[in-house]
């Protein structure tokens, strides 16, 4: 077998290593192995026994080592000015520090500091006339005068390198803005919900026997909504909404509201017009949800069409607001009214029992019953309903009940 020209034999191991090289640097390793990789693999190549990999830190204005082989000190920060920056940017070429080079000067002080620390030759890692460190190693361990072809090479492997800092500054640069984009949105998302969470408060204010009322039907709403099936963003929505239900009754007299007695033909009018100023209201409004404002508007009408203030009647009823209007209707027979006392919870349960498919969505009773069946049996990860009202009840006793009704 004829022996190989070493000059060739340099060369297939110097194509090898520059494959390797991309290899690592593509990889999706942990960038810092990536960069100690690329470090170890530079310095093989040219049989080096030191070597350091700098990079540029832009808050600290220095270069700041982040990988290094073989020294016997803490390779340290190196500080340069803006133009030695911008020059040995435009060099890009790698400098031997002992040559005469004007280049080696641009270093100044940061020569002196590589040479005690045993490095011969600075590879520039550069991007579009942009420095983003350097790679310094020191003369190979047989002594020999790095060739020009060396320093290309060197200088083809300082450019893939470059190109890999770039992509994680790039990255680390995304994440930062995207952490930022984020904390802002969680902190205008947080001024959103206080907002909404206000509005509630205000409504449920205007009536002296309904504190909390809009929080319960909001969190009614969503876990029937969850047991429906609805997707995470539709039960958000049915939330809102059901925090906002009766927004319109913004606009009716407080004494209205409170009356203890029954209501008059003018002041049933003005109480019946709240589901509309309400749709009013919110209609105005772009939420990141669909169909608030309908499911504000439709929350009295009834399955048969006899309710207000559309007589809409079957599926013609957002099933939103079917949602709503059910457990509305259920949070008002358990509390506490200017005109009644509450009702209890086996009275309540009759009374959807018994206006199921006429006032309430069968689907939506029967979802609803679903949920009291398992938190009355300890299957739901946590119970909603039941902790909400404002009666003590014995869970097996509740469980046979509705059992027996539905």
């Amino acid at each position: 077998m004829p022996d190989i020209d070493p000059s060739l034999e340099k060369l297939i191991f110097n194509l090898n290593t520059l494959s390797e090289l991309g290899t690592e640097i593509t990889s999706a390793n942990d960038f810092k192995r990536i960069v100690k990789s690329s470090l170890f693999m530079v310095m093989g190549s040219f049989s080096a026994s030191k070597g350091v990999l700098y990079t540029y830190d832009s808050e600290r204005l220095l270069f700041s080592p982040i990988a290094s082989k073989g020294l016997t000190e803490p390779a340290g920060g190196l500080r340069l000015s803006a133009t030695a920056m911008k020059g040995l940017a435009e060099h890009s070429r790698p400098i031997d520090l002992h040559s005469g080079e004007s280049a080696v000067s641009l270093l100044g002080q940061a020569s002196e500091r590589l040479i005690r620390l045993g490095l011969k030759v600075v590879g520039f890692l550069v991007v579009r006339d942009e420095l983003l460190g350097m790679i310094v190693i020191s003369g190979n361990v047989g002594g020999e005068k790095y060739s020009n072809y060396d320093l290309q090479l060197l200088s083809v492997m300082a450019q893939n390198i470059a190109f890999s800092l770039q992509s994680h500054s790039l990255l680390k640069r995304l994440m930062q803005k995207y952490n930022e984009n984020k904390e802002l949105y969680e902190n205008l998302r947080r001024i959103y919900y206080d907002t909404i969470h206000a509005f509630a408060a205000a409504i449920d204010a205007k009536d002296a026997y309904t504190k909390g009322h809009s929080h319960r039907v909001a969190t009614y709403s969503a876990v029937v909504a969850k047991e429906m099936g609805w997707s995470d963003e539709r039960i958000e929505g049915i939330r809102i909404a059901g925090l906002l239900h009766d927004i319109g009754k913004i606009a009716v007299d407080k004494t209205i509201i409170n009356k203890p007695s029954g209501l008059n033909g003018h002041e049933s009018v003005e109480i019946n017009s709240h589901p509309i100023v309400g749709y009013e209201i919110l209609s105005k409004i772009k939420f990141p949800w669909k169909g608030i404002p309908f499911m504000t508007r439709n929350h009295h009408e009834k399955i048969d069409g006899t309710g207000y203030p559309d007589r809409l009647a079957g599926d013609d009823i957002p099933q939103g607001a079917r949602i709503v209007t059910l457990v509305d209707a259920f949070d008002a027979m358990t509390t506490d009214r200017p005109y009644r006392r509450r009702l209890s919870f086996v009275d309540a349960m009759s009374e959807l029992k018994a206006h199921t498919s006429t006032q309430f969505d069968s689907d939506v009773v029967y979802s609803f019953v679903s949920v009291l069946k398992k938190e009355a049996t300890g299957r739901a990860k946590s119970s909603t309903i039941l902790p909400l009202l404002d009666e003590k009840l014995d869970t097996e006793k509740v469980s046979v009940f509705l059992k027996e009704l539905f």
